[in-house]
């Protein structure tokens, strides 16, 4: 179970944007609310460096779509609670970056962080305003939280995770006044409703009727989904569905190794141009015998060389860093990326209709065999007590 809000977040008064940038970026990755970064995950960015590529899309942006506004909204946060007790933190990071991935659409830089600090396990994802081809804003549109809402609840169905109810319309607590649009619920992921379970509850005649009837429609739009995909048994759907989650699993986990080697490629590249622009620094700062005035004048370039060094050394015996095979590599891996984003889009797209006409089916087969136990227990009460009669 997983609760969701979603915030704009604007440039704070009198700061610029890559100091708002960086406050909310410092607040989310935490040591002591990540357990020291241990539980982060980005897209299209590294967590290290997330505020300053997300304020070079921003550039982009501005100086070639239109200029900064007042009140200028720069990233959006998605905060995503779970229930305590119910899931680790690693499958809460997971989980929140599916979320973040799916509401996105990939277009959108992203940073995932869990914090672990309260009783409840919850996930501060933020997504740049801005496309990472810095072409475009991001619109948040009216129904964006229920948007939201819906695309989290499916992946904690998915997961295996409860979903949250909504109270009915009596036991809601007054909170002002009342916005159909504000408390819209989305009944095409509603299930099969249980009446035996609410006539335990003193439901009436009329709550029955309807119960039936919402069956009825939930029943038939599953059969026309069955007709529609030609499915002809249970087993044809369960295979179909578990090999489309099957099939999703393999490409998010493929997408998220790409995106670490695009991580690494790019963490080379910057090496290679670090390495060559303070070279001479470092020569010269050996042949004044490592002088300490030395350093204090040129610490910033020669902490760099060492930085870019400490790639060089990491790169495996037999190998060399070379710039344009570096890019072309990238570009290689960004191409299959893409493709992968593709197909996951396709299969993701119809994938909840399947996993609902799956459950509808299972708790049908449930109530009828149910119905046939109890029908069977009855039948040898009688037959027993004609026998005594007897």
């Amino acid at each position: 179970m997983a609760a969701t809000r979603l915030l704009a977040l604007h440039q704070i008064r009198g700061r610029t944007i890559a100091e708002s940038l960086k406050e909310r970026m410092d607040y989310t990755e935490n040591d002591l609310k990540t357990e020291e970064k241990k539980y982060i995950s980005t897209y299209g960015c590294d967590i290290e460096t997330a505020d300053e590529e997300f304020l070079l899309s921003q550039s982009l942006y501005h100086n070639g779509v239109r200029d900064v506004r007042r009140k200028e909204i720069i990233a959006y946060q998605i905060r995503q609670s779970f229930k305590p007790g119910e899931v680790t933190p690693e499958k809460a990071n997971e989980i929140g970056y599916e979320l973040a991935m799916r509401f996105t659409k990939g277009k959108y830089a992203f940073t995932v962080c869990t914090h672990t600090d309260k009783a409840h396990i919850h996930n501060h994802i933020i997504f740049n305003a801005i496309s990472m081809d810095g072409k475009k804003k991001f619109r948040n549109f009216y129904f964006s939280g229920i948007a939201l809402r819906r695309i989290s609840d499916i992946i904690c169905f998915e997961n295996g995770l409860s979903i949250i109810k909504r109270a009915p319309y009596k036991e809601r607590k007054s909170k002002g006044r009342y916005s159909r649009k504000e408390h819209f619920t989305d009944k095409k992921l509603e299930f099969i409703k249980d009446i035996e379970a609410k006539l335990m509850e003193g439901k009436g005649k009329g709550y029955v009727t309807w119960a039936k009837r919402f069956n009825a429609k939930q029943m038939a739009k599953t059969v026309l989904f069955l007709q529609e995909h030609k499915i002809e048994s249970y087993e044809q759907l369960k295979e179909m569905t578990d090999e489309r989650s099957g099939r999703l699993k393999e490409l998010k986990d493929s997408m998220k190794e790409k995106e670490a080697l695009l991580s690494e490629n790019k963490k080379r590249q910057q090496a290679i141009i670090d390495y060559s622009k303070n070279r001479k620094v470092f020569e010269a700062y050996k042949k004044s015998g490592y002088s300490k005035k030395f350093y204090s004048e040129h610490e910033a370039q020669l902490l760099i060389y060492k930085a870019a060094e400490e790639v060089y050394k990491s790169v495996p015996k037999g190998q060399k860093l070379n710039m344009r095979k570096l890019r072309d590599e990238y570009g290689h891996i960004l191409e299959e990326k893409k493709k992968e984003f593709t197909e996951y889009a396709g299969i993701n797209k119809d994938i909840h209709e399947y996993l609902i006409a799956k459950r509808n089916l299972e708790m049908l087969y449930r109530q009828e065999q149910g119905k046939n136990e109890k029908e069977g227990r009855d039948k040898r009460t009688r037959n027993s007590r004609t026998q005594s009669v007897l």
